[in-house]
């Protein structure tokens, strides 16, 4: 049922995506007519590599990702604005004799501003994350023993309440004293280990704490672009505030025509409740620094109310 759900989603999007680019022009016209920019880009990956009787040696491999941003922004020239985006991204390697994931995400946003002064607006924030496909502690394996992560396993929730601070177009900046968060493992075994921090047996888990998200976008140069984010939470129940959870993404994006790019992204993550069997002996270490680093070159499409450079 997961995997027909993940099916089902996926080619709802590309659907979606086939539709809006068929009607971008269309699309960007009435944007000029409304408090509405609607738009966003799709972007495949591929790579491949074969070996027979080479004498260096090597390893048969193929591998692709798929990555799908979608933005829905509302803004007259008035107090509200209003800013919806939504990311899904999924990737597999095939190395030899065995699948694995290089990406898996699901991740929608949204936040409602009202202008204050010049360069800051009272907000409210609701954003989810989640995954497609079951995870495993090692490459290739499918052994249901040894998942480590699922659909809805974990998802996470948050809203707050909060204030933006603008002060140019590159820079935005949300701090919130009060964020609702919640986790959630839909899945019967993780729950039963008490897998991201909630208690054996459960399937949720409730946080209140301050919650800060800090994004950069820039242009470099002539075709390349720098987008980071900082995501920080610190929980104030169970005097867990001095732990502080911390999800950092980077992404360079370069511009070789219309449709050619490279990019280069960059992810690092600490979660204080969410633990790691280093030896792989069964027995939970403890928390770990996370990094994930992914260089393509690939295909991409802009579509709607997207800026042609």
């Amino acid at each position: 049922m997961r995997k027909l759900f993940t099916l089902v989603l996926l080619s709802t999007s590309l659907l979606t995506w086939s539709q809006v680019a068929g009607d971008s022009a269309s699309a960007t016209t009435a944007a000029k007519d409304t408090a509405w920019k609607i738009g966003g880009n799709f972007g495949i990956q591929f790579n491949q590599s074969a070996y027979s009787n080479w004498q260096a040696g090597g390893i048969n491999s193929l591998s692709g990702n798929g990555l799908l941003l979608i933005f829905a922004d509302y803004d007259n020239g008035g107090k509200w604005s209003w800013k919806n985006n939504l990311v899904l991204g999924y990737g597999v390697s095939y190395q030899d004799t065995f699948f694995t994931k290089t990406d898996d995400r699901m991740e929608l946003s949204s936040r409602a501003d009202r202008k204050i002064s010049e360069h800051w607006a009272a907000s409210a924030m609701v954003n989810f994350k989640s995954q497609f496909a079951n995870g495993y502690q090692n490459p290739g394996e499918t052994d249901p023993n040894k998942r480590i992560s699922a659909f809805m396993a974990p998802a996470y929730t948050m809203a707050g309440l909060g204030f933006t601070y603008k002060p140019n177009k590159a820079f935005n900046g949300y701090i919130s004293p009060v964020t609702a968060k919640l986790t959630i493992v839909n899945d019967d075994s993780l729950s039963a280990q008490g897998a991201f921090g909630v208690d054996p047996g459960e399937t949720t888990r409730w946080e209140i704490g301050a919650h800060a998200n800090l994004t950069y976008v820039k242009t470099l140069m002539e075709n390349v672009d720098l987008k980071a984010r900082l995501d920080l939470f610190s929980n104030y129940m169970d005097g867990q505030y001095k732990y502080v959870d911390v999800s950092f993404e980077m992404l360079l994006f370069m511009k070789v025509n219309k449709f050619i790019t490279a990019n280069f992204a960059f992810s690092m993550a600490y979660d204080n409740d969410i633990m790691f069997d280093v030896n792989n002996d069964g027995i939970l270490d403890g928390p770990r620094t996370q990094f994930k680093e992914v260089i393509g070159v690939g295909l991409s499409y802009n579509f709607g109310h997207v800026k042609k450079k």
